[in-house]
């Protein structure tokens, strides 16, 4: 079978985010007020994953319970943190670059379920690690394979979540001499299509039109607000894979 995906239809289906968002709030509220509250901040963290989308990654991880975790691109472990404070999941992670993984005294019960692997590219780090993994979140670009390595490691439902669905693309207007900030497609929106692509080509028939959770654009600044909770998710897409039957 064949899909196409006009960027249209991957925008539109924001509105799938918002009930997942709004549900899980609902359900999960407490329990999300403190995880906010008591989230850590750790130094040198300018590029890390923002809160409004820490947030919601601990949002999945208190609606989808996941059992084993994957993470790709780690830097200073902030995202990590942000998982280990809201599953009890062990979570394996990556980077390509060296050890930035900032160890706070005192926080080992998030940091004991935390596995490092720095100075490992996740082509090399998938192909080292078992498989069982239900529930993985990615921050970086995906290649094919690195694509591939997901699938096979994975449980047939898993959960994806990639951030910078969208980002900021600044450009400059001569005729008026003003430099404005525009959102474009990113690194999300590229690991959510080659995910989708590669799930239909080994026999998936999931419905994205009901599970694909992209964020939307005018998120970027501040997240999605909701009245008496504040804002989650400024630029993360969740996608749901269940393969029903094995080819």
């Amino acid at each position: 079978m064949k899909h196409n995906w006009p960027n249209d239809a991957m925008f539109q289906l924001s509105k799938n985010t918002i009930k997942y968002i709004e549900d899980g709030i609902l359900e999960h509220k407490v329990r999300l007020e403190h995880l906010r509250s008591n989230s850590i901040t750790l130094k040198h963290s300018e590029d890390a994953t923002g809160q409004t989308d820490c947030l919601f990654l601990q949002l999945a991880c208190l609606v989808e319970i996941p059992k084993k975790i994957m993470e790709i691109g780690t830097w200073v472990g902030t995202s990590a943190y942000a998982l280990s404070q809201a599953s009890d999941a062990l979570i394996y992670t990556c980077d390509q670059g060296p050890d930035n993984f900032y160890i706070i005294e005192g926080q080992e019960s998030y940091t004991d379920k935390i596995i490092c692997h720095p100075k490992t590219h996740s082509s090399e780090f998938l192909k080292n690690m078992d498989d069982g993994f239900d529930f993985v979140f990615v921050d970086g670009w995906l290649n094919d394979d690195d694509v591939k390595g997901i699938f096979e490691k994975c449980e047939d439902k898993f959960t994806f979540i990639a951030q910078d669905y969208y980002s900021w693309h600044r450009y400059f207007n001569p005729t008026v001499k003003l430099t404005y900030n525009h959102p474009v497609f990113c690194k999300g929106y590229n690991a959510a299509w080659k995910m989708m692509s590669y799930a239909w080509q080994i026999g998936y028939e999931t419905d994205f039109q009901s599970e694909l959770f992209p964020s939307d654009p005018e998120w970027l600044n501040d997240g999605y607000y909701i009245e008496d909770f504040g804002s989650i998710n400024a630029c993360c897409v969740m996608l749901k894979f269940n393969r029903l039957e094995r080819m």
